[in-house]
C-alpha cells in the first residue's frame, strides 16, 4: 500500500492524553509523522485491559495497540533537568503538541499552553478536558462514560422500563479526538497562511463534543418543548431492531417508497396482504398508530430469516436494513476485505505487538484510492536513536 501523504512532513508530539489517543492514530493515517513521548517503562496505557497474551508469558494490551499503530515511541525522563531539557528541544521540532488531559499536570510538566508557546510560537497546542479550560468546570475530572452521561446521551441509551446503560468504552474519546483533530489541522492551515506562523490553541470539552453529536436530544427539547425518553428497541412502525433466527437487524422504513418495499415484502411472505392498504402509505406518522400490529408483522416475517438473509434480501427490495455484527462477523465480511478495510495478515505493514499480530481496521479515509498503511506498536524508546539522537547534546 502506498498510504496517504496529505501531513507528510508533519510532526506530532503524542504526551499520552487518552482521549487523544484516536487523534494521534488519525495523524499516522494522514501520514504525520507522530512521536509519543513515554516515560521510562512506557505509558499507563500500555497495561489497559484488554490484555492479549504474546505466547512468551507476556502480555500486550489491545487498547494500546489499537491507538499507537503507526506511531514512534521515545522515553524521556522529565524528572531530571537533563530530559526535561530533551524533551524541550523535542517540542521545537514539533508542529503540533496533544498534551496532558489534567492542566493541573499540564502546567506541573511544563506542557501546558503558555510554557509550550515560550518554546515555540509556531507549536499548534491540542488540549481534551472533560469540560474544556474555561468556566467553573474547568479542573473537574472526568472521564469517557463521564462525557456520555454530562452530555445527556447515557439517559437515552436502554430500555424505557429500565435504568440508562452505559454506552460503549471509547466512543466519547473517539468524537473528542475527530474534534480534536480537525481543530489541530485547521490550526495549521491557518498558521501557513498567516504572516506571523504563530501556532494557536484547540481546547476540545469532551462533554461538548460528546452534546454536538446528541442530535436526537438537544433538537428535541428546543423545538419541541420534549424530554427525550428512551425508546424500544422497536422505535416506531417498520423502523427499529427486530430478532432474526440468529441475532438482530436494523430496519428503516422511513420514507413512503421504503415502506411500500417491506409492505410487498409482507404480503408476498406472510399472506398480509393488509400492509398494502392506502392507510398505513404516505409519512410515518399514518403508520405509528399501528405500531403494535405493524412490528408484530415484521416480526414474525424476520423470525424466518437468520440476519445475513433478512439483509440480503432487505437490500435486494431496496430496503434499509443491515445485519446488527458481531466482531466475528466483521471479520469475515467479503466487503470489508473486498476493499482492503482490514490489515492483512500478509501485509509487510501489519500492526504488531510482541510478536502478536494485531488485526485492527484500517483508517476509514481513502484519498485518490489510497489507504492508511500501518505499522508496528512500538515498544517504549524504540525510536530514541533517530528521534532524539540529533538532539543529545
Amino acid at each position: 500500500m502506498t498510504g496517504i501523504a496529505l501531513l507528510a512532513g508533519t510532526r506530532v508530539l503524542d504526551f499520552g492524553a487518552a482521549p487523544l489517543a484516536y487523534a494521534g492514530r488519525i495523524f499516522v493515517e494522514l501520514g504525520a509523522e507522530v512521536v509519543l513521548v513515554e516515560p521510562p517503562g512506557g505509558l499507563a496505557l500500555r497495561a489497559a485491559p484488554p490484555l492479549v497474551p504474546t505466547g512468551d508469558g507476556a502480555t500486550v494490551s489491545a487498547t494500546f495497540c489499537a491507538y499507537a499503530v503507526g506511531k514512534r515511541s521515545v522515553t524521556i525522563d522529565e524528572s531530571t533537568p537533563e530530559g526535561r531539557a530533551l524533551r524541550d528541544r523535542l517540542v521545537t521540532t514539533a508542529d503540533v503538541a496533544l498534551v496532558p488531559t489534567d492542566p493541573a499536570e499540564a502546567r506541573r510538566r511544563g506542557l501546558d499552553e503558555p510554557s509550550l508557546r515560550a518554546l515555540h510560537d509556531g507549536l499548534v497546542v491540542v488540549s481534551a478536558t472533560p469540560f474544556g479550560l474555561t468556566g467553573p468546570r474547568r479542573n473537574w475530572k472526568g472521564s469517557d462514560t463521564t462525557a456520555w452521561a454530562a452530555s445527556g446521551l447515557t439517559y437515552q441509551l436502554g430500555d424505557p422500563d429500565r435504568p440508562p446503560v452505559v454506552a460503549p468504552l471509547g466512543l466519547a474519546d473517539a468524537v473528542t479526538s475527530l474534534n480534536a483533530a480537525m481543530g489541530a489541522m485547521l490550526a495549521l492551515r491557518a498558521r501557513a497562511r498567516s504572516a506571523h506562523h504563530r501556532g494557536q490553541l484547540v481546547d476540545v470539552s469532551a462533554q461538548e463534543a460528546a452534546l454536538s453529536v446528541m442530535m436526537e436530544a438537544g433538537p428535541q427539547h428546543a423545538i419541541e418543548g420534549q424530554v427525550p425518553e428512551r425508546v424500544p428497541r422497536a422505535r416506531m412502525a417498520g423502523i427499529g431492531l427486530y430478532e432474526t433466527a440468529d441475532g438482530a437487524v436494523d430496519v428503516t422504513a422511513f420514507l413512503p417508497p421504503q415502506w411500500d418495499a417491506l409492505a410487498a415484502w409482507i404480503a408476498e411472505e406472510l399472506g398480509i396482504d393488509e400492509a398494502t392498504l392506502d392507510v398505513f402509505r404516505g409519512p410515518i406518522t399514518a403508520r405509528v398508530p399501528f405500531n403494535d400490529v405493524i412490528n408484530g408483522w415484521i416480526n414474525e416475517l424476520a423470525s424466518r430469516y437468520d440476519k445475513q438473509a433478512f439483509f440480503l434480501e432487505a437490500q435486494r427490495r431496496g430496503l434499509p436494513a443491515g445485519a446488527v455484527n458481531e466482531v466475528g462477523d466483521l471479520l469475515h465480511d467479503h466487503h470489508l476485505r473486498a476493499i482492503g478495510a482490514w490489515h492483512s495478515e500478509d501485509d509487510d505493514d501489519e500492526p504488531r505487538a510482541g510478536g502478536v499480530a494485531c488485526r485492527l481496521p484500517v483508517g476509514p479515509l481513502v484519498v485518490d484510492g489510497a489507504r492508511a498503511v500501518g505499522g508496528p506498536i512500538p515498544e517504549p524508546g524504540a525510536h530514541d536513536d533517530e528521534v532524539l539522537g540529533p538532539l543529545r547534546g
